[in-house]
């Protein structure tokens, strides 16, 4: 092999399968270093994206369950979980083979289906302002900023004045976000006063319990229809790659 040249064994490699590879490392150091290699596997996940290879849909009832999208044909359970894994598990969104995973509104985790490789996310706690708010509702989103190839989560925490208070006039936000490049969370500061109509009753059935939908690198959630406000049906754009400045949301 050393004879081999090592640009087409490279190229080679790109076409293979996650798992074929996991197995190739065996073989060596010098093809596990190749393989473990940042870059490597950077263009590894350019190449399947490119070439739209490889593609498999994630589905999730009591367990996870992989289908391969050129067939369609069969739903195949994971063989293996990690611990932290179990039925309540809800996977809240995934982005470039990774799922973005949570036990609760504090436990969050990244898991790669392909590697088995799972990632807990630092627990961080979900502080009330003051003492006559409540805990509400929670939405959270996960995507990837393509600016500082980076990994982010977004948690965003509605706090009520009471139980009933479901119309959101003086509703108070919390909004976080935990970049894996630095393992740590974030407080976002300045944020928009409509944040505070993006619950509504029900809100949590009609729109997949506010998990955020990440598309062309930037994550979408629903605020719905105020028509005290003269406000119809708008969609949130929150962009993951200048999250955390007082433009991150549209």
């Amino acid at each position: 092999m050393s004879r081999f040249p090592l640009d087409v064994l490279i190229d080679t490699f790109y076409l293979l399968p996650v798992k074929t590879l996991l197995r190739f490392r065996a073989l060596s150091k010098s093809f596990c270093s190749l393989i473990d290699g940042p870059d490597f596997i950077k263009h590894h996940l350019e190449h399947s994206l490119s070439t739209k290879s490889r593609l498999i849909l994630i589905l999730k009832g009591l367990h996870l369950y992989t289908v391969d999208l050129d067939s369609l044909d069969k739903a195949i359970p994971f063989s293996e979980y990690p611990e932290s894994i179990w039925g309540g598990t809800e996977v809240f969104g995934s982005c470039n083979g990774l799922l973005a995973l949570s036990n609760s509104d504090q436990d969050f985790l990244l898991f790669n289906p392909s590697t088995r490789k799972l990632f807990k996310l630092p627990v961080e706690i979900i502080e009330v302002p003051n003492d006559s708010c409540i805990r509400g509702f929670v939405f959270s989103g996960f995507g990837y900023d393509h600016v500082n190839d980076d990994y982010k989560v977004v948690r965003m925490v509605r706090f009520k004045q009471d139980e009933d208070d479901n119309i959101g006039w003086f509703s108070e936000y919390e909004v976080k976000v935990f970049s894996l490049k630095t393992n740590s969370w974030r407080q976002i500061k300045k944020l928009p006063n409509y944040l505070r109509f993006m619950f509504q009753f029900y809100f949590h059935l009609l729109h997949i319990r506010g998990y955020g939908v990440y598309a062309c690198g930037v994550l979408h959630w629903v605020l719905p229809r105020r028509p005290e406000l003269g406000v119809g049906n708008l969609i949130i754009l929150q962009n993951v790659e200048i999250v955390g400045s007082e433009n991150g949301f549209e």
